[in-house]
């Protein structure tokens, strides 16, 4: 008797190795079913979904299944995209050999994809939206490959639902976070530098000067990834700046390079909420250059200088420091607005506090609207469980919250403004004891999730939308930084 062992393509192959195998696969647009197949001739899972939304590819793949003598592992289900695929047990999805668009448009209808399944997606056209795409819904590219099928070089994502939402570079959109170690890897990068080169080419030729040395600061990036070389902390100053300005800090604060120097070169970075001494002492551990923290390492006027003063410490390993307080506290898309997407609220209109400056653009806290109502207390729940929070405080306004206010670290004086923009409840921290009774007073739920907790998830944020964006950085969280408070329950 003849083993037959089936052969699939590089394409396929690539998204193979990408499979988890922790539980059932799901192959979308499957076609003949030879991914499936193959996954489960290589035990690489135990069984899987194969569908597709016409008759045809269907009887094509129960051939295969009979050809390899794995129909009673591989359940073929038409649909289309993931509508009629039961979820229980799933833990990947693959979707390969579609357009971009077409590929977002699936996982976007789809709820469940957000419970932890890895997503190994395979673009035929359009891999830049599709990245794009990821990023702005919550979605984190944990890994990407360039791979060569007869004369294209295509693209292999994996993903994962992480809840962080954020915008991308050019170069990201354009280059993803390829792998440029392996032959595949670079010739891709090469041909999306053409390309890029080729559009600052034509711009300057139709006279439109700074689309093109826009493009050709993309190149220039895209440039020194492909040659490993080391940015600049200018240059990720000047990245930060871009969505979250210095010039936008309050008269009172002191963000931006608060020790070493723009010139120094960068390979690691730590990303933390705080740089106290033990923050010091593990970046110089792990090498970093840099730390970039939301809270500035010097924020008072010094009149004198002790050797176990963080910034001394920075000082002395040569690290640099770039601390991002309130232009990160005021930006669209900043502190308010990442914490309110964690809880799942839709921006709406409306700031708490105008800053300093009277910028309408700029201001402190931000309004969302739920697509259900909470209760209080479940609300609280939900907080706790997002936040990892060892408690939170809260007062019940008594009755359902659908539209809420929301502002990072010590925001109990807004709660008056958060009535004002007619919010069922307010999230924050550091709640005052009068502050509570008027919430009381005014029928407001009001809930205090703690100062770190609140802004940390910030700092993750950062971390990630860093990372995605400088792919020969290595960006580490600070492992020592934690709540400075103890609770006895």
């Amino acid at each position: 008797m003849v083993i037959k062992m089936i052969m699939i393509d590089n394409r396929l192959k690539v998204c193979a190795d990408m499979v988890s195998g922790n539980g059932i696969v799901c192959d979308v647009g499957t076609d003949h079913a030879y991914l499936p197949a193959y996954l489960i001739e290589n035990n690489i899972c135990d069984y899987a979904i194969a569908s597709d939304i016409n008759e045809g590819p269907l009887k094509f793949a129960q051939q295969t299944l009979i050809k390899y003598n794995c129909k009673n592992k591989i359940q073929l289900i038409k649909s289309d995209g993931l509508k009629n695929i039961p979820s229980e047990n799933v833990s990947d999805v693959v979707i390969a050999g579609m357009g971009g668009e077409t590929i977002a448009e699936i996982i976007s209808g789809t709820q469940w994809l957000k419970s932890g399944v890895n997503l190994v997606l395979q673009p035929m056209t359009r891999a830049g939206y599709l990245r794009k795409w990821l990023y702005n819904n919550g979605f984190e590219i944990a890994e990407e490959k360039a791979v060569i099928q007869d004369r294209f070089i295509y693209t292999a994502i994996r993903a994962f639902y992480s809840g962080y939402k954020f915008n991308i570079g050019k170069v990201t959109e354009i280059a993803g976070r390829i792998n440029i170690e392996t032959d595949a890897g670079m010739k891709y990068c090469q041909n999306q530098l053409s390309k890029i080169n080729n559009i600052a080419m034509g711009l300057s030729k139709a006279g439109k000067t700074e689309d093109s040395q826009e493009y050709q600061r993309i190149a220039e990036r895209l440039t020194i990834m492909m040659e490993g070389k080391m940015n600049l902390v200018s240059e990720i100053y000047t990245y930060i700046d871009s969505f979250a300005p210095f010039s936008t800090q309050e008269k009172w604060d002191n963000s931006g390079l608060l020790t070493g120097s723009m010139n120094k070169k960068v390979s690691k970075v730590l990303v933390t909420l705080d740089i106290t001494n033990e923050v010091a002492d593990e970046a110089a551990e792990i090498g970093a250059e840099l730390i970039i923290a939301h809270h500035p390492v010097i924020f008072k006027p010094l009149y004198s200088l002790s050797e176990n003063e963080p910034s001394c410490k920075l000082l002395k390993s040569g690290i640099s420091a770039i601390c991002i307080h309130t232009p990160y506290d005021v930006a669209e898309g900043g502190m308010s607005d990442i914490l309110m997407n964690l809880v799942g609220f839709e921006k709406s209109e409306g700031i708490l506090e105008i800053t300093g400056q009277r910028n309408k653009s700029y201001g402190f806290g931000t309004i969302g609207v739920a697509s259900q109502e909470y209760m209080a207390d479940a609300l609280a729940e939900k907080l706790k469980n997002i936040l990892g929070c060892t408690i939170v405080r809260y007062t019940d306004g008594g009755k359902p919250i659908k539209k809420a206010a929301f502002c990072t670290g010590s925001g109990g004086n807004l709660i008056e403004a958060a009535l004002n923009q007619g919010a069922d409840a307010y999230i924050t921290s550091e709640v005052k004891h009068d502050q509570w009774l008027l919430a009381k007073q005014r029928g407001i739920s009001v809930f205090d999730c703690g100062h770190f907790h609140t802004e940390n998830i910030g700092m993750i944020r950062l971390c990630k939308m860093l990372a995605a964006d400088f792919s020969n950085i290595e960006f580490v969280m600070s492992e020592v930084n934690k709540d400075p408070v103890k609770y006895v329950l």
